[in-house]
């Protein structure tokens, strides 16, 4: 038997940290005692690979039989595998009780499979093709007056690329093959096996897919000649009878003794060696397999698991123990006839002996079950020098993580087909662990966001690749963008507006700016300024119906009575306990009688203030009385019909003109307004972005927090994509409803926060120690925190200087400093022009 232990301060079914895992081995001497079983499995796997070996051709040697179409594998006759893609989670910066919880599951997934499965765990670094990098074309030229921003924001992000410090794709897969006498007996086992591995992954957040054929055979071409581009089709196995989807992924050349190598291969010019895992020291840290991932360089890293029947399990233990109970009896034998204290025993026998029974208590009281395990790691470079660089960089994180690290000589070509994600180990180098010591083995390291189509939010601070959000992939993509002033929130808030406008050119962006500082975004892109102010000739009706004229009028009455609330809880001071409910009565009561009154005509606030002059209740005069200064005078621009129309696909409402309270009545009429045209664009199957700044405005009443929270969350069904921008983030958290807002939404950007902001945001979020360092006092402007869904990742930029710098720029110094040098070369052309308009002027006049 191979070496095993137990894990001892992370117990499946009992609170610990899943920090360390005691690997200290069950020494059974030099002696190992298999079952029949194991070595009939042995004597398969071992007839298994000479036929691999056996091939005469390279596409016979790659290790599977068939691919299906829809990602089927029949690895070998009455051997059919599937394979599962599994999304990246923060584990390492996790809270304690958040890594408790992965531990956990990861258990629970691994001791699902039973003993008639095979199991594969596959973590692959991939790097992104050298001709994408500097060559990407992140943004489309959609129109002539944004084409230069176009071509230097493409400029920008592929020399970013050029920085990243690893520039690869890291992948997680997770391979299981059962058998079966064909492959429509198949497909029901590995079926029920997907669906309950994707529900136990979303457990912990964890996306899930499962690999089509032509994915799957990306994946195993990726790993057996990496140096190639992918072109499989299925369309080419039409075209000649005989083919094989292993001809058109296969190497030309594959050569297991490079330069007389025995530990390297050479697939089409690049070179790669497999190491196994042979040894681990006493204690297994749960970030051993991470640092090894986080490495800079291309490497895939698989573990097979091939589970033992609990019953066999126990009765190897058992007999284990049996035996190790008679080399006790002969040592203590020994030990009396040579006149010694029979009750000392030799360390490496006793201490085996303990970890034994603590392994068979394990087994039959902790919900433990033990799996043959055989772990490798795979690495390939363009020279066998920078190979053996890769390997000794692998080696040396390794050798600080207590790992044996072994090169598999003589054995580079079983190992490279063990390396296929098709769950059939061909290297017979294995060990028996437990279920917690396999879980231990953390998939997850340093987490990257690089999803197609999104825009650009910094480089990780981790991995320092790019990281590129799309919010449209998200399950519910409302957010909140948070930080202290001066920590780069205006100047992320507004990348992220270009972001949108670049990247979806037929949707609609609407900004909501009461500080007046979005105008250089809307002037650089073709946008529209909307000003609202007493000298202002801009109208908005909060009657209006515009754009929605054909939805239920009882919806939108309801909806049209909540925003009237809102607006007049927005001018009455209404205290924390909310509008009187005489106040709502009267307010509902005269919102559908002036509806009423003008029958198809839109009505204005005039029409609502003479209903409430005809109430007989006091409070409807009081009502009356605080809406007059709307109606009559300066301040009755938001009483006339609407003149605002949302024609261009870029609007920015600006209210800096405003006093507080008149502005938040502004933006509550702007709200209604969206929640309009949100409707409109939804039937026409377009997404309407709303940016929201000082958003903690709109979390000052009761009232007015109940209609915005029904906008947030109606928003959602329509094709809405709103983000909250705020600096004081502890003032919104206080309120349960924005609390909840938060919680319902999958994008949170988190710049430098006040020690109470921060303390607010680690209680909401469930912020780790190491998470809330990233958005400390400590950090610079520009760094935070990106949460996307289940994705936590600390950034920073440094966004060079240029024309998109100087359209996002909100530093007041610099601001400054451009428009003096603006001025100054204004002044030289000036002045330059001057003397020759004198000379013009004079030879005027002697002619």
């Amino acid at each position: 038997m191979s070496q095993a232990s137990k894990p001892r301060s992370a117990k499946p079914g009992q609170k610990g940290s899943p920090k360390k895992s005691s690997l200290a081995a069950l020494v059974l001497g030099n002696r190992k005692v298999k079952s029949n079983e194991a070595k009939q499995a042995e004597e398969k796997r071992r007839k298994a690979t000479k036929e691999r070996r056996a091939s005469k051709d390279v596409a016979s040697y790659i290790g599977y039989d068939a691919i299906y179409t829809d990602g089927i594998a029949q690895v070998k006759e009455g051997l059919f595998s599937q394979t599962i893609e599994f999304s990246d989670v923060s584990y390492q910066s996790a809270r304690k009780e958040t890594q408790e919880s992965i531990f956990t599951v990861l258990s629970g997934l691994y001791n699902y499979f039973g003993a008639d499965t095979s199991v594969e765990l596959t973590i692959a670094n991939t790097p992104i093709p050298h001709d994408e990098i500097g060559n990407k074309r992140f943004f489309e030229h959609s129109s002539e007056k944004t084409r230069p921003i176009v071509d230097e924001y493409n400029r920008i992000l592929n020399d970013k690329m050029r920085e990243g410090v690893s520039n690869l794709e890291r992948h997680r897969y997770i391979t299981y093959m059962v058998g079966a006498d064909d492959v429509d007996e198949a497909v029901p086992k590995l079926a029920r096996i997907r669906a309950d591995v994707s529900t136990t992954l979303s457990r912990i957040r964890c996306n899930s897919s499962v690999l089509d054929g032509t994915e799957r055979l990306r994946v195993i071409d990726s790993i057996i000649r990496p140096s190639k581009r992918f072109e499989f089709s299925w369309d080419k196995m039409s075209q000649y009878r005989g083919l094989r989807t292993k001809d058109l992924i296969a190497p030309n050349v594959l050569d297991f003794a490079p330069e007389g190598r025995c530990d390297a291969f050479c697939s089409d010019g690049v070179y790669g060696q497999v190491l196994a895992i042979r040894d681990f020291g006493s204690m297994l840290e749960d970030s051993y397999l991470a640092s090894i991932i986080d490495l800079p360089i291309p490497l895939v890293v698989s573990l097979h698991l091939q589970p033992i029947a609990q019953s066999d399990a126990l009765a190897m233990v058992k007999r284990q123990l049996d035996w190790m109970d008679k080399e006790i009896i002969d040592e203590q034998m020994a030990a009396v006839k040579k006149g010694y204290d029979y009750s000392i025993l030799p360390p490496e026998l006793r201490y085996s002996k303990e970890e034994a029974e603590e392994l068979l208590d394990f087994l039959r009281n902790k919900n433990e079950r033990l799996f043959v395990y055989t772990g490798l790691i795979y690495t390939y470079a363009d020279t066998l020098d920078e190979l053996d660089r890769q390997v000794e960089q692998i080696t040396s994180i390794a050798q600080g993580n207590s790992l044996g690290i072994v090169p598999l000589e003589y054995r580079q070509k079983e190992a490279l087909n063990s390396m296929l994600p098709l769950a059939r180990n061909h290297v017979c180098v294995s060990r028996h662990l437990t279920t917690g010591q396999i879980a231990m083995q953390m998939p997850f390291a340093s987490q990257d966001l690089n999803q197609k189509g999104g825009g650009y939010y910094g480089h990780s601070k981790q991995s320092g690749n790019l990281v590129m959000c799309n919010r449209k992939l998200l399950a519910s993509p409302m957010g909140f963008v948070c930080g202290k002033p001066g920590s780069g929130k205006s100047f992320s808030v507004k990348r992220e507006i270009l972001n949108t406008i670049l990247a979806y050119p037929d949707d609609e962006v609407i900004i909501f700016d009461p500080a007046g500082e979005y105008g250089n975004v809307i002037d650089s892109t073709d946008g529209v300024n909307i000003r609202f102010a007493p000298d202002s000739d801009t109208h908005m009706n909060p009657f209006d119906l515009a754009d929605v004229e054909g939805r239920a009028s009882t919806s939108q009455m309801a909806f049209k009575i909540d925003a009237f609330l809102a607006l007049s809880s927005a001018m009455m001071a209404e205290g924390q306990e909310g509008l009187p409910e005489a106040d709502k009565s009267i307010i509902t009561r005269c919102v559908e009688g002036a509806y009423a009154a003008t029958g198809t005509e839109v009505p204005t606030l005039s029409d609502f203030y003479e209903k409430l002059a005809e109430q007989p209740e006091r409070e409807a005069r009081d009502i009356a009385l605080r809406y007059e200064r709307f109606v009559k005078g300066a301040l009755s621009f938001f009483n006339r019909q609407s003149n605002v129309t949302f024609e261009n696909r870029i609007t920015n409402i600006d209210l800096h003109d405003l006093s507080s309270n008149m502005r938040v009545f502004g933006m509550l009429t702007a709200l209604e307004a969206v929640r309009n045209r949100m409707y409109h664009n939804f039937e026409l199957g377009v997404t309407t972005w709303l940016y929201i700044d000082e958003v903690q405005s709109l979390f000052g009443h009761p009232a007015i927090i109940d209609y915005f929270a029904k906008f947030w969350a109606e928003g959602r069904k329509f094709n809405l994509i709103a983000t909250g921008i705020t600096q004081n983030s502890t003032y919104m958290l206080a309120h349960e409803s924005a609390r909840n807002m938060v919680l319902n939404s999958d994008f949170c950007l988190l710049h430098k926060q006040s020690a109470l902001d921060r303390k607010s945001w680690a209680d909401l979020l469930a912020l780790s120690d190491t998470e809330e360092g990233f958005i400390d006092d400590s950090i610079k402007a520009g760094e935070g925190m990106l949460v996307a869904g289940g994705v936590r990742v600390p950034i920073r930029d440094d966004f060079p200087k240029g024309i998109i710098y100087d359209i996002l720029n909100t530093k007041a110094a610099e601001i400054a400093e451009l428009k003096r040098k603006e001025a100054f070369e204004r002044n030289s052309k000036a002045s330059s022009s001057a003397p020759s308009n004198a000379s013009n002027r004079r030879r005027r006049r002697s002619e």
